[in-house]
């Protein structure tokens, strides 16, 4: 089986990384730092930020539950007695589990007919109820992006005590993202999050952060669980950041290898999006039609409901077996 249905990286972290790794292993048996100090300093270090409005925690997932269940907690004490969270869909699966874990109802708003989120949707569906708005960006599963102006009228509209989740975890792998830093200065209540299990290939270490305004993060940050970070992902977060100029080459490899992909796809009659992550979406019934073909092949996607179909970007061996799954089913 071709494993393409996570957004894992295909490749391991670098050398340097692993040798870190490697070396933290010999302290496992000594409990991490209860704070997660030193990696909150490395990667405010690296964005820009001051400690105090970084959060961290043991993947992205769970700093978004963090700020969920802060998001809801405020919504209950202005009154609101059933808070909703509200994100375009298809999406990120974990987030409606998140919101079963915290007891909320998760309302959703479709998706633009070219797979992007739909700020005027969003901002149309925001109602007296909504504790908290999630964009993806780029989203999934469609790897679609909402540029900085659309973000920024989005944001505008939003009251000022709904939180506003900005989910980029893909953010590396896009061509032009937007001025986070700027964002977070002109709208008080937004927080970005992002993670290291996608680029940095970090994914089985469990790693993840969100930064915004410091009067935002206080809340945020005292819902951290205590030893949130392990040894060897506080290490090996530390290593790679410090390892960009890699980062940056394996970008350049899943971006090219998307592209060629994709452009077989659509050779092939399976038109795609044009995506800015470490994926590829096929839209529809044309989506289903391939994962059935591909599933024959040994080659496993990620089915979004009656949606779509979504492949993880791989090796070029993958990219290769998908191409020759595909000319076998015309021949």
């Amino acid at each position: 089986m071709i494993r393409c249905d996570l957004n894992e990286s295909h490749l391991p972290p670098p050398p340097s990384v692993v040798a870190a790794i490697a070396a933290a292993s010999e302290t496992v048996h000594r409990y991490p730092e209860f704070g997660a100090d030193t990696t909150r300093r490395a990667i405010a270090a690296h964005i820009g930020l001051e400690p105090t409005q970084v959060s961290v925690g043991p993947g992205a997932t769970a700093v978004v539950h963090a700020i969920l269940a802060d998001a809801v907690q405020r919504a209950r004490m202005r009154g609101i007695s059933s808070p909703e969270i509200l994100t375009p869909a298809p999406t990120f699966d974990g987030f409606a589990l998140l919101a079963g874990m915290i007891g909320v109802g998760l309302h959703t708003t479709p998706l633009h007919a070219d797979g992007r989120p739909d700020p005027e949707a969003l901002s149309t569906a925001i109602g007296p109820d909504t504790a908290a708005v999630i964009v993806c960006s780029p989203h999934n599963p469609t790897g679609r992006t909402v540029d900085a102006e659309a973000l920024s009228d989005l944001f505008a509209r939003i009251p000022p005590s709904t939180r506003v989740v900005l989910d980029q975890a893909y953010v590396e792998y896009c061509s032009s993202p937007p001025d986070v830093l700027d964002l977070i200065s002109r709208f008080p209540g937004l927080v970005v999050v992002r993670t290291f299990s996608k680029a940095y290939g970090l994914a089985g270490l469990r790693a993840g952060y969100a930064f915004g305004g410091r009067e935002t993060m206080a809340g945020i940050l005292s819902r951290e669980l205590p030893f949130a970070v392990s040894t060897t992902a506080a290490v090996a977060v530390s290593a790679v950041l410090a390892a960009d100029a890699e980062i940056r080459d394996r970008v350049r490899t899943v971006r090219a290898e998307r592209t060629r992909v994709a452009a077989r796809l659509e050779q092939l009659g399976y038109p795609t999006p044009a995506g800015e992550a470490n994926f590829i979406y096929v839209p529809g019934p044309d989506g289903l039609a391939l994962d059935h073909l591909l599933t024959r092949s040994g080659i496993q996607g990620k089915v979004c409901g009656t949606h779509g179909f979504r492949l993880t970007v791989g090796d070029p061996t993958a990219g290769d077996a998908i191409e020759a799954a595909l000319r076998r089913s015309v021949a």
